[in-house]
């Protein structure tokens, strides 16, 4: 969702029309396809159309991220409740879309525009999962990939509930659910870029793995991935920098992040990652002697980046909310009246929207220091 500031004048009430409709594609190769009208997407592609032009296809492989100018009413009041952090009355106004466009659509009625139900069904997976609540992303999860079988969010879904099903002590289930997009690929001609995504997941949840060994398959599935996967290339390569952090190697994996969030061919989970470990690197210089003019240099870069986290990637709760802490913390040694209401602020907003996780409970730990 975005939003153009225009002059309004009776003059151009046509080009008025034109921009209010536009939506942008960002691709996997870091072009961005501007004032477009995106018309369908399908498992295996995305239809969409240009200055009035001819419709125009491209593989949903290539597709990164969409932005929807225009949405249904309750849509877009669910990504503007998003946007305020308010997640709760998000998924109550995309619950609420969703159940009637799921209505429509089994009694036979058209719904426009057509790919905005399964928009609002993976944002719905999304925000549960954001908040970690398991058996609802589950749920979303579930109903995105039975009522939505040819949507290009499917390959996505599968991930996610992978991923949830991993965090819940579910191993068996998501290996399970990590061959459905093997199956994919084989069946349905899907890109190869989900079964590197599925490789990556699966070294990610071997737990007997130790990080060398991590690090050593997650390059060769990089190197695999190569140029023609790059934001496939670039996650691995940032995963295999945290195993580097684990080691306490924080000059390698610096040069890999930094290489990385540089890297316009980066998707949204991979940037987070890559911020995420850059603000542990500057933040491990820095907190050590955190009065010196060379830590407090550090610290500050790390706020940067930690914060970068928090207002960038908001759908990557498993770094939002760490950064979170993070940035509170930094806030806490600058020992000044308004870096202590900033810190309050961010351990709060930790509490509230991840209220079930470790970051929550970590965030009160912080503040009852306070």
């Amino acid at each position: 969702m975005s939003y153009r500031s225009l002059s309004l004048t009776p003059l151009v009430p046509a080009l008025l029309t034109a921009l209010a409709s536009a939506d942008t594609i960002h691709t996997t190769e870091g072009r961005a396809i501007e004032d477009c009208t995106v018309l369908e997407e399908t498992l295996l592609e995305v239809t969409y159309r240009r200055d009035g032009g001819n419709k125009t296809t491209m593989p949903s492989s290539e597709v990164l991220r969409i932005e929807f100018n225009t949405l249904p009413t309750l849509v877009d009041r669910a990504e503007t409740a998003v946007a305020d952090d308010q997640l709760f009355d998000a998924v109550s106004d995309l619950s609420v879309y969703l159940d009637g466009a799921l209505n429509k659509l089994e009694s036979g009625s058209r719904v426009r525009p057509a790919w905005a139900p399964a928009y609002a069904a993976w944002r719905l997976a999304e925000l549960n999962a954001s908040m970690g609540k398991v058996q609802e992303t589950l749920a979303a999860t579930n109903k995105l990939i039975s009522k939505f079988a040819d949507s290009r969010y499917i390959p996505a879904a599968l991930l996610l509930k992978a991923e949830v099903q991993f965090s819940s002590g579910e191993g068996g289930a998501a290996k399970k659910t990590l061959e459905g997009i093997t199956q994919l690929v084989a069946e349905k001609g899907i890109s190869e870029r989900w079964d590197f995504d599925a490789k990556i997941a699966t070294i990610m949840y071997d737990d007997k793995l130790s990080a060398d060994k991590r690090r050593d398959e997650l390059k060769r599935v990089a190197n695999q991935a190569g140029s023609k996967f790059a934001s496939v290339r670039n996650r691995a390569q940032a995963i295999g920098a945290e195993t580097l952090l684990e080691e306490k190697d924080y000059e390698a994996a610096q040069t890999v992040f930094e290489r990385v969030a540089k890297d316009p061919k980066s998707d949204q989970r991979t940037l987070a990652i890559a911020w995420s470990g850059l603000g542990d690197c500057h933040f491990q210089a820095g907190a050590k002697n955190p009065t010196s003019e060379a830590s407090k240099a550090s610290l500050r870069d790390a706020l940067k980046a930690y914060m970068r986290v928090v207002v960038l990637f908001k759908g990557e709760s498993n770094y939002v909310g760490r950064a979170m802490v993070y940035a509170g913390r930094i806030y806490t040694m600058m020992e000044t009246e308004e870096a202590t209401e900033n810190a309050n602020k961010l351990f709060g907003a930790v509490i509230r929207q991840f209220p079930g996780s470790k970051w929550a409970q970590e965030a009160r730990g912080f503040a009852k220091r306070r």
